[in-house]
């Protein structure tokens, strides 16, 4: 994965156009076990390289894909990165939060907790 940085996003423009450039990894279909935590990195970023991938700046699944489609329309070049959270669902989720492989891991709330910070989960378009 290469680090957010202006020199390496405006390389890649000037090579190659407008590029929206994907870092993010697959996009579970059921929206209920995990929530997506977007970073949508462009010459209008705040920071770059880790400061930026920080929870300080990372955006719901809503927000970032207006942002993405805003950048997309002006021409602007951007790069997308993501992680995703298990739910904290006792109701929904088949994640037992009390497992080995849980331990340590930071947990979403629950889907109907989200409060209209998620789209209809698909896959983004670059």
């Amino acid at each position: 994965m290469r680090s957010p940085s202006y020199q390496s996003l405006q390389e890649e423009h000037d090579e190659n156009g407008f590029q929206g450039i994907s870092y993010a990894t697959f996009i579970h279909p059921n929206p209920l076990i995990y929530k997506y935590y977007w970073w949508v990195f462009h010459q209008g970023s705040p920071c770059e390289g880790s400061e930026f991938l920080s929870k300080q700046y990372r955006l719901p699944t809503k927000k970032a894909f207006e942002l993405r489609d805003q950048l997309h329309k002006a021409g602007q070049s951007y790069f997308l990165y993501n992680e995703r959270l298990p739910r904290l669902d006792p109701d929904n989720s088949p994640i037992d939060p009390n497992s080995e492989k849980w331990k340590g891991v930071e947990f979403a709330r629950p889907f109907s907790d989200d409060q209209g910070e998620e789209l209809e989960l698909k896959p983004p378009r670059l």
